[in-house]
């Protein structure tokens, strides 16, 4: 909380006033509820063992992950998954990023290929982005492709499996996938221009940068 307080520029007890007025809950909790959603999403769709399952969602031992489970949810994590069998790892950490419809992917990826961005490049509908352990924590590369039912297709290579969420954060960003298009619309269409321009290019949103201006190195 200190640290997020001290990059927005406000109070830490600020802060937390928000968390509560608007979220309902402390920082702190909901940092671990995005660190127990990002678990079960891995536990569900990866092949990960439950240790590289602890450091890819954030938790930092695996005793605090099984202990973060059974209290939430009264059983270990591995009895989550689907799988019969747990693979070797190793691999790549294949996972979809869910976005609200519209989204017009086709313009994205037309904007992030036009863009001169070193570390990245766009071929065959796959933008890709090398990652380096000064500004991503781990070196790797990742891969984000138009995936299925909503949701965007990515896949992760890390040497650091701890610096997982830090990069899909930033994947979340480049391709901005926590827009409400209904929200906008509301707020937009109020301006004639606008709401033409909206009813003209649904799903239309614009490419974040990979770091934020803000933003501290890992």
């Amino acid at each position: 909380a200190d640290a997020l307080a001290a990059r927005l520029g406000v109070g830490e007890r600020h802060l937390r006033r928000l968390f509560r007025q608007h979220l309902g809950a402390a920082p702190v909790s909901v940092a671990q509820t995005r660190r127990v959603l990002l678990a079960k999403q891995l536990i569900h769709e990866t092949d990960l063992s439950m240790a590289e399952v602890a450091m890819a969602s954030g938790f930092g031992s695996v005793r605090r992950f099984n202990e973060t489970f059974q209290a939430l949810y009264g059983r270990p994590p591995s009895e989550l998954r689907r799988r019969k069998a747990e693979g070797e790892g190793g691999g790549p950490v294949k996972l979809g990023l869910a976005y609200r419809p519209p989204y017009d992917w086709s313009a994205m990826m037309s904007a992030l290929a036009a863009r001169a961005v070193p570390d990245e490049a766009v071929a065959d509908g796959v933008w890709r982005r090398r990652l380096r352990t000064a500004t991503d924590g781990t070196d790797g590369e990742v891969s984000v492709r138009l995936g299925s039912e909503g949701k965007a297709a990515v896949e992760a290579r890390v040497d650091e499996l701890k610096a997982l969420p830090g990069v899909l954060a930033r994947v979340r960003r480049v391709f901005d996938l926590a827009a409400d298009p209904e929200a906008i619309r509301r707020d937009l269409s109020a301006d004639p221009d606008l709401r033409a321009a909206l009813e003209a290019w649904p799903g239309l949103r614009p490419a974040g940068d990979w770091i934020d201006a803000g933003e501290d190195a890992p």
